[in-house]
């Protein structure tokens, strides 16, 4: 099937499910990837679409999965195994990109971060809002929707 110049394939191809949306060729390899072989996945994307996306991976993330959304005050988890979901990673503050990135180099591939966030991260890191290390580290693969 071809759609605007793109291979697309059902969804059912990619991961189970009962709707017909269809997913680019590129975007099923991107999901292989994240699926098989459990590297971090950034998603942009609006928190309804990360909503849904999230809950089709869950399955396939490393287990145990802890679920962390970045509040004032509030430790971010540090499992020693499993995954780390992270909804809005761009609010993080400095502080606490430092300490992400040192846990995730800590870890050195134990870990898997499902990162979400509803802008554009590059765009913060070109103004330096947002460490360049931990953007790179997180964005393995990356879901804009």
């Amino acid at each position: 099937m071809q759609t605007a110049g793109r291979t697309a394939l059902s969804r059912d191809a990619v991961f189970p499910s009962h709707t017909p949306d269809l997913l680019a060729g590129e975007l099923s390899l991107e999901w292989n990837a994240v699926c098989r072989e459990h590297c971090n996945v950034l998603v942009e994307a609006p928190p309804a679409a990360v909503g849904q996306f999230l809950e089709a991976l869950r399955p396939y993330l490393r287990t145990p999965i802890q679920e962390h959304r970045p509040k004032a005050g509030v430790p971010m988890p540090r499992p020693a195994e499993g995954s780390l979901i992270l909804l809005e990673v761009a609010s993080l503050g400095q502080k606490e990109q430092a300490e992400l990135l040192q846990w995730l180099n800590e870890r050195d591939g134990r870990i898997q971060v499902a990162a979400t966030t509803s802008e554009r991260l590059f765009p913060l890191v070109e103004r330096g809002s947002f460490d360049a290390a931990l953007y790179y580290r997180l964005n393995i693969v990356r879901i804009a929707i």
